[in-house]
């Protein structure tokens, strides 16, 4: 039986309009019934803010894994808002990455009108509540992406001049503003490459990453002391923190790095990876696509690769081998060769990773219009031994074109948000998808809306205090919820 579905929009601020009418109905499957798995049992960084809430990839792991339930498909409403008057001019205005504070706001930073904003949203009218212009203009929608919360709900965000901003929520809860409460200008060691992404690590001090040359780096706030290295190597995503380590991929090698007792951050060990050296359609760079996600009590690390035919990659996290042990677990090839490609960090919850399949996605920025992605998403699971991993299944009709996924432990759902083609009108048709974590079948699609504007273009979906799923869009924020 398929439930009712409430109409969109019915609780929105500005929603932005379909672009076409569509016959693709507005609900497939059926409601779910929660099937638990084991949380994702991600330790608390002191320094952050509560998991799974303060980042694109939800915590310092970059797990992408919830233990709070998401949405069911239980007479799902849909909603969408062009964030007005936060937006700078639209109509793109596209926020990558989500976090919630305290109160159980949304706080972002999104991209249009050649500039970033800082903006925070009511979780049920879509409104802004406040929003700050982050100087200068951002040199990719991306690099709004990997910031972070802190413990004190303050947006830490690199801007495109290198200048690392903290920036505080001020005023009542009621009316709230936001103020610049820290700067740290870090354009004179950095040069003409890019901050990509900064996280703290378990002492405070902040770790940013830098593009083109590779320069991983640790800033103690205290002093504003910076020690560095550069690994010679770019870095196209962000990157994964322990209490002990940081976790970067390059598009060479999977590293971990850790700072000596003079903070100056050492290679602990590095391990190269299949490539092809080309940048395949769905990706941004010639490597990795993935942020490294930690898993398995932080024994494993994980990344996808970028040989001919993609694979799951796992290393043992361990800075010191065991006698007989090799740094790689396994290497498990998913989706068809030569049509294989994620530019997402991989879900990590348990010994169990999720992958999807970007391969084919490209966005012209003039028309908005985007092409289709190889339909793909996989699960692989390291074995209880630690010895190898196996493919437990790949659902091959699920198209994800370029989201961040993000699982439920709490419902034994991973959530997915994909593209279908009108077969009278050829108009794009976005839905949010519900996928069985333990058998990978899709459980329930429902309808977001019609053409670019619902377009992601590899904006992370994000799970709130309530159950609702969040994500930004071309043209602001969309969202889903049960209603029952």
């Amino acid at each position: 039986m398929v439930p009712a579905v409430a109409s969109a929009g019915t609780a929105s601020g500005t929603p932005f309009p379909n672009a076409g009418e569509t016959v693709l109905p507005a609900f497939t499957g059926q409601a779910a019934r929660p099937q638990p798995v084991a949380p994702p049992g991600v330790p608390q960084n002191p320094f952050m803010a509560p998991n799974p809430f303060k980042t694109i990839h939800n915590d310092s792991w970059a797990s992408d894994a919830y233990a709070i339930p998401g949405p069911l498909g239980r007479h799902p409403a849909v909603m969408s808002s062009t964030l007005a008057p936060a937006n700078p001019g639209g109509p793109v205005f596209l926020c990558p990455g989500i976090t919630f504070d305290r109160h159980g706001r949304l706080e972002t930073v999104c991209a249009g009108g050649g500039k970033q904003t800082l903006v925070l949203i009511d979780p049920v009218s879509l409104k802004p509540l406040a929003s700050f212009s982050l100087p200068p203009a951002a040199t990719s929608a991306l690099s709004a992406g990997y910031f972070f919360l802190d413990n004190r709900d303050r947006a830490v965000v690199a801007t495109a001049t290198n200048h690392i901003l903290v920036v505080a929520q001020a005023g009542p809860a009621a009316r709230p503003r936001f103020k610049v409460v820290a700067d740290y200008d870090e354009s004179a060691l950095v040069g003409d490459d890019t901050i990509g992404a900064v996280l703290p690590d378990w002492s405070g001090r902040l770790w940013f990453v830098t593009a083109k040359t590779g320069m991983v780096a640790v800033l103690n706030p205290a002093t504003g002391r910076v020690r560095s290295i550069r690994l010679n190597q770019e870095i196209a995503n962000s990157f994964a923190m322990t209490s002990t380590a940081a976790y970067v991929v390059t598009n060479d090698a999977q590293y971990r790095l850790a700072a000596d007792k003079n903070g100056v951050p050492q290679v602990v060990w590095s391990a190269p990876y299949q490539n092809t050296g080309t940048t395949k359609p769905g990706q941004f760079a010639p490597g990795s696509g993935t942020t490294p996600t930690i898993l398995g009590g932080g024994r494993y690390v994980t990344i996808a690769d970028n040989a001919a035919q993609m694979h799951v990659v796992v290393y043992r996290t361990a800075a010191k081998l065991a006698r007989g042990q090799q740094r790689t677990v396994c290497q498990v090839p998913v989706f068809p060769k030569g049509a294989g490609a994620t530019e997402n960090s991989l879900i990590g919850s348990g010994r169990s990773i999720i992958v999807e399949n970007n391969f084919g996605y490209t966005l012209d920025p003039t028309t908005l219009q985007s092409t289709m992605s190889v339909p793909g998403v996989a699960r692989v699971d390291i074995n209880a031994n630690g010895k190898g991993c196996r493919l437990v299944w790949t659902n091959n009709k699920v198209a994800p074109p370029s989201l961040v996924p993000k699982l439920s432990t709490a419902t034994g759902l991973a959530y997915f948000y994909v593209k279908h083609k009108d077969p009278k009108t050829h108009v794009d048709v976005w839905y949010w998808a519900a996928v069985s974590f333990r058998t990978g079948k899709l459980v329930w699609e429902r309808r977001s809306g019609t053409g670019p504007l619902f377009d992601n273009t590899y904006a992370g979906l994000a799970i709130g205090p309530t159950g609702t799923a969040y994500l930004g869009a071309l043209g602001g924020i969309v969202a889903v919820k049960d209603t029952r």
